[in-house]
């Protein structure tokens, strides 16, 4: 083993001291710096890359959109072609005896005169609504099947204002008249303006 004098031995311990201070200054002076930049980079390039994919999931559904856009201009020309044309009060009762097939039961006798006037609800609607008085009578099970089903049918139409009376209230009134009962709606049916 060699022995090292006391002034060798203080050189060696400095060398070594500042040996270790030059690579602890190069560890935190450039190479932690150097992690710190490439963490950087890193969360610069993952939000990025979540941008690139948000704007390429965009551009796949694009096309599925305008499919859907397409599918739903069809079927809005297609019901706009159904809709009210020419004279209203022919076209209207016609439309509702068409529908009003003898499985329901509901008679009506009474059809009142449309009235036309502006879609208040939104602005800058494309329609108009035409307004009209019915009445008539019917069972009640029968009513409400027919109700349902044509709302379904004409998806332009609504009925409002409804009001329900019984037919048979007098004491003389059979066991089916007093099952029946008087009705009184408002059927509204858009119609397309004359207007662009």
């Amino acid at each position: 083993m060699i022995k090292l004098t006391k002034e060798k031995r203080n050189h060696l311990i400095l060398v070594a001291m500042c040996t270790t201070g030059v690579i602890a200054g190069l560890w935190f002076g450039l190479i932690t710096m150097q992690q710190d930049k490439i963490k950087q980079i890193a969360r610069k390039t993952k939000a990025t890359q979540e941008q690139i994919d948000k704007v390429q999931k965009v551009v796949a559904e694009a096309a599925q959109v305008n499919e859907g856009l397409k599918l739903s201009g069809a079927r809005l020309s297609q019901i706009e072609s159904s809709m009210a044309t020419g004279d209203l009060f022919s076209w209207i009762v016609t439309a509702i005896k068409q529908f009003n097939v003898p499985g329901y039961k509901v008679e009506m006798p009474q059809f009142g005169t449309p009235v036309i006037r502006p879609v208040t609800m939104l602005a800058g609607f494309p329609y108009q609504q035409a307004s009209m008085s019915v009445a008539g009578t019917a069972y009640f099970d029968d009513f409400g099947k027919f109700l349902a089903e044509f709302e379904n049918h004409f998806p332009y139409m609504r009925v409002q204002n409804l009001s329900l009376e019984p037919v048979g209230s007098n004491p003389g009134a059979t066991a089916e008249e007093r099952e029946r009962l008087s009705f009184h709606m408002e059927i509204v049916a858009l119609i397309k303006s004359n207007t662009p």
